[in-house]
């Protein structure tokens, strides 16, 4: 049978916190090891409860005023790519579902919006191209869930997660410059997103020794603090 790609087998970081935090989070450094990992526990529990509600304010905004006025399907769909990808590469590493598991929720979220997106959109759709893209999704997850990708690949997979993100949330950011407004925009559901970055920054620094899982979270906390901004200067 084939066996799925695992990667390095994650190494907790927990029980040498101290000299880990010493040097960059000095503060960190009077705790005990227990309460800093009951503390990430917590936090990686509060990130499942935000998970839920990411998206929420949004769709609700959707729905309410049958509009989506100001949304990028681009955005939308690259989003939800890269939710997948961060999903499929954590899963085949091993990481704890807890450091992660938040993201197939939002997953799920983004496929709403997107869904949304198509049934009202004043724009004539291909659904014919859009049945083959979601096709072609399906094929390449049973795929990398079948172990299908050689175990040197997975950094690569990781570095997809953070290179769809950045082309999620650029589109977005140029549209709101040019519209010089940012439609149906969230500032509680952008707001939820960059206090979850904060979270996974510290979270995955503390429990997963894994440099490209940190930088992907990041790179969403910049773009997602633009996406912030831009909601805050032309709120009218």
């Amino acid at each position: 049978a084939t066996q799925k790609p695992r990667g390095q087998a994650p190494r907790t970081r927990l029980s040498h916190t101290h000299s880990a935090a010493r040097g960059s989070l000095g503060a960190m450094s009077l705790l005990p090891p227990e309460l800093i990992a009951m503390g990430v526990n917590v936090l990686n529990y509060a990130m499942f409860a935000g998970g839920l509600l990411i998206k929420m304010p949004q769709i609700v905004a959707i729905l309410r005023t049958r509009t989506v006025k100001g949304m990028s399907e681009t955005s939308l769909v690259t989003e939800f790519l890269a939710c997948i990808s961060l999903c499929s590469y954590n899963l085949l590493m091993g990481h704890p579902f807890k450091t992660w598991g938040e993201m197939a929720l939002i997953a799920a979220q983004c496929g709403i919006q997107i869904l949304l997106f198509w049934l009202l959109t004043e724009t004539n759709l291909s659904l014919a191209l859009r049945a083959l893209g979601a096709s072609l999704l399906a094929a390449a997850c049973g795929a990398l869930y079948l172990g299908m990708l050689p175990p040197a690949m997975l950094p690569a997979l990781g570095l997809v997660q953070s290179a769809l993100g950045a082309f999620a949330r650029v589109p977005q950011i140029i549209m709101n410059f040019q519209q010089k407004h940012t439609g149906n925009q969230s500032v509680i559901t952008w707001g939820l997103s960059l206090a979850g970055n904060t979270v996974r920054i510290i979270t995955t620094f503390l429990s997963v020794d894994d440099f490209i899982a940190l930088a992907g979270y990041v790179v969403a906390f910049v773009l997602n603090g633009t996406l912030v901004f831009q909601i805050l200067v032309f709120w009218h």
